[in-house]
């Protein structure tokens, strides 16, 4: 025990308290750092000799980190090295969109494993809130099976969804999915018996291009994603930027000028009138009706270009909002692009030039469909990270 000198001072911790905060410097320093040797842990730790030796050992044992031969050790330094064995364990991770579930087992190093996808739709063709919601449960049960059977045990699931998602890991409000004050987390816990991490399908892509994609290596990202909506991810100083209501983000709810405040809309009022210009009701429709007049101007037709140019001052507006407000570096555009997105990349350039004080980068998304499965397995890792590291 660390004891205080009076019975009556702050709590203490417990011994295993500060083995798991110890065993949790070690770890961090092999995830971040790569293969160590001893001396390497103890200067990177600033744990002391004795205990980086008997916390090695047990976690040796435990298989959360496994030894390799150091063949350029220098004389009088140790012959080998530690490293983070992140293959032998998994997290499941499962995106989910309006009629299909995509998912993968993903490895404690982010690396995917295995791939597995469910049509949402029951055997006999409907498609709605219920069978959303047992397909995604579903899903995660095949996968939770297949960790097992690789001999690589999930130890956490991850679920990205379309909507508001409270802190409580409950979906909100999804009208892509029709779910209403769902508690997924909970669901899944009950049905797995493993920590969960339910998250918002932006946040979630930008976790991913930032972790894995485009973003590499920035501390300051925004991601848009385009789709049935508009939304943002948002990642401030190396951290999801969630909001006080874990709404932050929702750029689609952005006034886009005075006349937004007398309209009424199912949703918000920029992705509504860009909606409107591809044809399409709030919420309900045609997200490749604003592609496909994306990429008609794209192709110089004459007849797209008006409502193109309405199209693309919208989101140059969406930028500007993520750029100004948040001093993001880089915006990186993600979703459903059309099919030369580097055509609209350019327009938002030259609308945006000479009217922002730091005008960030516009990038787009590296990894497309995978981003939002790659994100919430980063996310999955952390939420687990407790019991990864044998808590």
């Amino acid at each position: 025990m660390v004891h205080t000198d009076s019975p009556r001072g702050p709590a203490t911790a417990t011994t295993r308290t500060v083995t798991l905060i110890n065993q949790t410097a070690i770890l961090d320093a092999l995830r971040a750092r790569g293969p160590l040797n001893r001396i390497e842990l103890i200067e990177a730790t600033g744990l002391a000799a004795a205990t980086v030796h008997r916390l090695c050992a047990r976690l040796l044992d435990h298989g959360a980190i496994a030894v390799e031969h150091d063949p350029g050790g220098a004389i009088g330094r140790p012959s080998h090295r530690y490293r983070f064995a992140g293959e032998v364990r998994t997290v499941v991770a499962v995106d989910v969109t309006d009629d299909i579930a995509r998912g993968a087992l993903v490895d404690l190093n982010g690396e995917l494993c295995q791939s597995l996808s469910r049509p949402l739709r029951s055997h006999d063709g409907a498609l709605d809130a219920g069978t959303r919601l047992a397909g995604t449960l579903a899903l995660i049960a095949d996968l939770t099976a297949a960790a097992a059977d690789r001999g690589t045990p999930a130890v956490g699931v991850g679920v990205a969804v379309p909507g508001v998602v409270t802190a409580a890991g409950r979906v909100g409000d999804s009208v892509e999915l029709g779910w209403v004050d769902v508690p997924l987390r909970d669901l899944i816990t009950e049905r797995t018996g493993l920590p969960a991490v339910v998250e918002n399908d932006a946040n979630a892509v930008a976790v991913g291009e930032w972790s894995r994609g485009a973003g590499r290596g920035s501390e300051n990202t925004a991601t848009l994603l385009l789709g049935v909506g508009l939304g943002a991810g948002i990642v401030a100083d190396g951290r999801l930027l969630r909001g006080a209501r874990s709404a932050a983000g929702e750029v689609g709810h952005l006034i886009a000028d005075r006349s937004g405040f007398s309209r009424t809309a199912a949703g918000g009022d920029l992705e509504t009138r860009m909606l409107a210009v591809g044809g399409a009701r709030p919420h309900i429709g045609r997200r490749d009706a604003m592609v496909g007049i994306l990429d008609a101007h794209a192709d110089g037709a004459d007849a797209a270009r008006e409502a193109a140019a309405e199209l693309i001052d919208y989101l140059a507006m969406a930028v500007a909002a993520l750029a100004v407000v948040l001093g993001s570096a880089e915006i990186i555009l993600a979703g459903t692009l059309p099919a030369r997105p580097d055509v609209l990349v350019s327009a938002i350039e030259e609308r945006l030039a000479g009217r922002l004080p730091a005008p960030p980068r516009i990038l787009l998304g590296e990894l497309g469909e995978r981003a939002a499965v790659i994100g919430v397995g980063h996310l999955a890792i952390d939420r687990t990270k407790g019991a990864l590291y044998l808590a």
